[in-house]
């Protein structure tokens, strides 16, 4: 009994016009649909901070496609930046490839064919920090 009350609800919902946000809302007793009631979507309530623009841009350039053991040669490209840098990176190097802390080169021979995903990151001495992402594809 109750599962047909559900579903003749269900149902009754359907066929009056109910939409998404809408409830429509029924007396148990004299079974009269009352007036439909609009529940308006909640407002965030925390607020996203404004994106702040990095100083300084960073891309990698050289070669990122070859065959293995072939020699690897990528370097920082860098604009804007006023003060020294620092460099890591993160994600996994071909084998036989080296990272420079110094200068964000990348170099060596790429030994095993794969596909290898490398962020390099270049950090200023006010600790801002931009990340160029590179993809090695080697064959």
């Amino acid at each position: 009994m109750r599962r047909a009350v559900v579903a003749l609800a269900a149902i009754a919902a359907l066929s009056n016009g109910a939409s998404a946000g809408t409830f429509v809302l029924r007396s148990t007793t004299t079974g009269v649909i009352a007036a439909p009631v609009v529940v308006p979507p909640e407002e965030p309530t925390t607020s996203l901070p404004p994106q702040v623009p990095a100083s300084f841009t960073l891309s990698m350039t050289g070669q990122t496609s070859m065959a293995a053991g072939a020699a690897l040669d990528l370097g920082p490209v860098v604009f804007g930046a006023s003060s020294s840098l620092s460099y890591s990176y993160s994600g996994r190097l071909p084998l036989g490839a080296t990272f420079h802390t110094s200068t964000g080169r990348i170099d060596g021979r790429a030994l095993i064919a794969g596909s290898y995903t490398v962020w390099v990151s270049a950090t200023d001495s006010s600790g801002t920090t931009v990340t160029a992402e590179v993809l090695i594809a080697v064959a």
